[in-house]
């Protein structure tokens, strides 16, 4: 199955009448009579977890619209019980999320526009709810002509736009900062004790030793990680993240090529990047989003990302009129050295995610987060272990261990 199975049925709950408040509190017509409804899973199997989400095409007629249709984007928590529904009650990741569509991306998106950046930063939210259930409806992006990456990694050019995408979002966000606003202090995963304690994160850790272990040449590398205790690790982490940065932005948190949405141009290139899932946003160092990005990364790409990222950030903050003292490039590198152990931590856990050969998957991501031998066995993946040999060492080289 390439689909999540429980994004096949879209919960009883959502029926014409929902439907229809949708669409008229959207704006998008009024006196709205819902004709019909057909629901398809909005994402492929492996590009998220615990949250579910629908793309919905609605038929209908309202004030002066005759044959209406609508496309949207649903995503709410799963009915079930279970380990998703358990995960989203605990980190509470949907008032987070509205928050960022309703009060901060907006903001964003003005800044960003007056300094000539006219692409849209994320789709535009339609509909809110975390009462009686938690709930966000978007525009569907598809619909604008947007589109998931089709490979596994970008190229060069497209590295540089996925970075320059982040730099206008971490710069707008500075400036809404140093313009006073007080609200951008979230705490990222990190800082939540749950997320911490899942078994896919306990794990990941023992499970990068054990691969260390196995590849020739690698002993030294492999010796030291087993120093490398998962409390050790998560405590340095925390450490890190709680700490003064050089300079601080709102992190996306989980920044990845799978919460971006692409757009081409008329030459059939990829010329325009869309964001999508705010759940986890975290305010402090750009190390952060610039290391969670680069898990994807042939590490020769990793400066030129960076200092494309910075130039960008910059040029923002400069058309914003941004009068304060800009931050460095010798900062940056700094925060990124800093952040070894959380580059580390991220190569042993989301890294996998990102490198799974999903032609593969023959799993739902249910068993994958709970059954402890089929998910040492991905460890064991082609593309994860040649990236781990390029990467783990250097981090390692970095890493001081008490």
């Amino acid at each position: 199955m390439s689909v999540n199975a429980d994004e096949l049925e879209v919960p009883q709950w959502v029926d014409s009448d929902f439907l229809r408040m949708v669409i008229e509190e959207s704006g998008k017509g009024k006196n709205v009579e819902v004709h019909d409804f057909k629901s398809t899973p909005a994402t492929a199997l492996g590009d998220h977890y615990a949250s579910i989400m629908f793309r919905i095409k609605v038929t209908f007629t309202a004030d002066g619209i005759k044959n209406g249709v609508i496309s949207l984007i649903l995503k709410t928590c799963p009915d079930a019980d279970g380990l998703k529904k358990e995960l989203l009650n605990n980190i509470d990741s949907f008032s987070s999320e509205i928050y960022m569509y309703t009060k901060v991306l907006n903001d964003c998106r003005d800044i960003l526009e007056k300094c000539g950046y006219r692409d849209l930063l994320a789709p535009r939210i339609l509909y809110t709810s975390l009462e009686p259930r938690k709930v966000l409806v978007f525009e569907d992006l598809k619909e604008l002509g947007y589109f998931m990456f089709p490979r596994d990694a970008p190229d060069e050019y497209e590295t540089r736009l996925i970075f320059s995408k982040l730099a206008q979002l971490h710069a707008a966000t500075f400036k809404l900062k140093a313009d006073g606003r007080n609200d951008l202090n979230f705490k990222g995963s990190f800082n939540i004790s749950y997320a911490r304690k899942l078994d896919f994160c306990i794990t990941g850790p023992q499970f990068l030793t054990e691969v260390m272990e196995t590849l020739p040449g690698f002993e030294p590398y492999a010796q030291k990680m087993r120093k490398i205790t998962v409390e050790w690790l998560v405590k340095k982490c925390i450490e890190i993240t709680n700490q003064p940065a050089s300079f601080s932005v709102l992190n996306h948190g989980d920044f990845h090529i799978r919460n971006m949405m692409f757009k081409r141009n008329e030459f059939d290139a990829i010329s325009e990047i869309a964001l999508v899932d705010f759940q986890v946003p975290h305010w402090g160092s750009p190390a952060y989003d610039l290391l969670y990005m680069a898990l994807i990364l042939p590490y020769r790409f990793r400066e030129m990302a960076f200092r494309h990222y910075f130039n960008i950030f910059i040029d923002v903050l400069v058309k914003t009129g941004y009068e304060g003292e800009l931050p460095t490039y010798e900062q940056l590198q700094q925060e990124i050295k800093a952040h070894s152990c959380i580059d580390l931590y991220f190569q042993s856990t989301m890294g996998l995610f990102l490198h799974m050969d999903r032609s593969k998957m023959d799993f739902q991501m249910d068993a994958f987060m709970t059954d402890r031998a089929l998910r040492r066995s991905v460890y064991n993946g082609e593309a994860y272990i040649a990236h781990i040999k390029e990467v783990v060492p250097k981090l390692l080289d970095e890493i001081t261990i008490e």
